[in-house]
């Protein structure tokens, strides 16, 4: 009787680099980490959610980038990894806040609307990043 695997590497290493980062974000049992990092961010900003954050690094590691650096300059150009990981590909364009201003001279008041501020980058710069890293760490003592 000959024996069979059940399963192949081959296999995995046959896919693209985009579905084992699928495989890797749907089979890791991540969850009560991800979780727990989005109750510690509390009311912080939220530009890049936790999730997408945790699936990009997790991109890092599959993809086997060296640096931050070079895994941001992927998911920058590469619009179907930042999909994967759960970024918007699209620039988010933010509104100016228009505001009342008053002629101290003649007391009248008219609305100032500032020019449209650049469109902000969809991608977290290394910057970002970073302080996910720092501040994951200092949150995973905790969660232990």
């Amino acid at each position: 009787m000959t024996q069979t695997n059940l399963f192949s590497w081959d296999a995995i290493e046959a896919r693209s680099d985009l579905d084992r980062l699928q495989l890797a974000i749907d089979h890791l049992p991540d969850e009560r980490l991800v979780q727990y990092l989005e109750v510690m961010r509390q009311q912080g900003r939220n530009d890049y959610p936790v999730r997408p954050m945790w699936n990009a690094l997790l991109a890092g590691i599959v993809f086997q980038h060296a640096s931050i650096e070079s895994l941001l300059r992927e998911l920058a150009r590469n619009p179907s990894l930042m999909e994967a990981c759960g970024f918007d590909p699209l620039p988010i364009q933010r509104k100016p806040k228009p505001r009342i201003v008053t002629d101290p001279e003649t007391g009248l008041s008219r609305i100032e609307v500032p020019p449209t501020p650049e469109p902000v980058r969809a991608v977290p710069s290394s910057w970002n990043v970073s302080r996910f890293l720092a501040r994951s760490s200092s949150w995973k003592s905790r969660l232990a």
